[in-house]
């Protein structure tokens, strides 16, 4: 079996009004999607998030990839993974190009799975399938008041919820106080709450007086508290505060992990398997993880994510948007989306990654 096609192309989804967190105004999502095709008729895909770089990723695999992947075996996925590395590496060690080779790993894995009629994770050796949820929301909307953020939390209660996210960082320690407040007064302390700051304090010392004044709450944990690349701070924060810290999403390939990890800068980690290298870079992520007793929670993309947290001993939570968030909107160009029960969610059992595409809304949504 070879390779005998790969179509990369770009999409951009409008989101239904902007949102925010502590550091960017969202307006749309826009994703780079792959799909390779083999002589024997067998088709991959494989997806990322743009943060509107999704043109320029098409043009990298056009470039760099396309030469790369031609006619090579589409089971050697660690091999084509160590070229591609070693090509790109002047064009960035991590961002764009790391989030190109992340889908294109994907998209292998799928066409593994659908070529032994497979399930991802029944390929790795499955763990256990039934995974807990939180619901991600609490984005900063302009004229939201306090009490429709916490009914906006009461509605993740109703679904099921136990454990669902607020957007910090972006006002100040107080504001973020009144609305976390807020939502615990509606939700009572069933609720696991968690906090993400999108890297949005400045430093150390900001953060910590910050996390002081919401400690209060009973938050779970506090997702990128400084800028991912200060890991320094990170540590800093880690080791002042009572709540875990949590980190990862922007991170790429396991030695940036290795480094958060011999730091002590996070006492979770979330790799995201469509930014840190792929599925091969996510399991040695996790697998390293696993060897420090440190869990992982990775962010975003569950139709990736529930087959490989099915595979490791320390998975922790899967990360769901609900449809009433209207911030993640990949379902939208999906036949089978996938959603949690009572909190809790199961991966698919199609073989790869188990998903089917509407054409019509690829098409819409298709740009460049």
């Amino acid at each position: 079996m070879k390779i005998a096609g790969v179509h990369a192309f770009a999409i951009s989804i409008p989101l239904p009004a902007p949102v925010s967190d502590a550091v960017r105004l969202i307006t749309h999502r826009d994703h780079y999607l792959v799909d390779i095709v083999t002589d024997e008729g067998i088709t991959g895909t494989g997806f990322t998030l743009g943060y509107d770089a999704s043109l320029a990723m098409v043009s990298m695999t056009d470039t760099i990839f396309r030469p790369i992947l031609s006619g090579a075996d589409p089971l050697r996925s660690e091999g084509l993974w160590a070229e591609m590395y070693r090509q790109s590496i002047q064009a960035g060690r991590r961002g764009a190009a790391l989030r190109a080779i992340s889908a294109i790993d994907i998209a292998l894995w799928d066409l593994r799975g659908k070529a032994a009629g497979m399930p991802v994770m029944s390929l790795l050796g499955v763990h256990q399938t039934r995974q807990r949820c939180y619901a991600t929301g609490g984005y900063f909307r302009d004229g939201q008041t306090h009490d429709e953020l916490a009914a906006e939390y009461v509605g993740y209660a109703e679904l099921g919820f136990i454990a669902a996210k607020l957007k910090v960082g972006k006002f100040s320690a107080r504001e973020d106080a009144a609305r976390l407040a807020a939502i615990r007064r509606a939700v009572g302390e069933d609720m696991e709450i968690l906090l993400d700051a999108n890297g949005g304090w400045p430093d150390a010392p900001t953060a910590i007086a910050a996390m002081r004044r919401l400690e209060e709450h009973r938050p779970y944990w506090i997702e990128e508290p400084v800028r991912a690349d200060n890991v320094a701070a990170m540590a800093r924060i880690a080791e002042a505060l009572d709540t875990p810290v949590a980190t990862g999403e922007l991170e790429a390939t396991r030695w940036a992990f290795a480094d958060l990890i011999e730091r002590r800068a996070a006492d979770i980690l979330q790799p995201d398997a469509t930014v840190c290298g792929g599925v091969g870079e996510w399991l040695k992520i996790a697998h390293t993880a696993a060897a420090f007793d440190i869990p992982v929670a990775p962010h975003y993309n569950w139709d990736i994510h529930t087959q490989l947290l099915a595979t490791v001993p320390n998975g922790l939570f899967i990360e769901y948007f609900a449809p009433a968030s209207r911030v993640k909107m990949f379902d939208a160009v999906l036949e089978n989306p996938i959603s949690p029960v009572n909190g809790y969610i199961e991966p698919r059992r199609d073989p790869g990654f188990g998903l089917r595409f509407r054409a019509d809304k690829l098409e819409e949504y298709r740009i460049g």
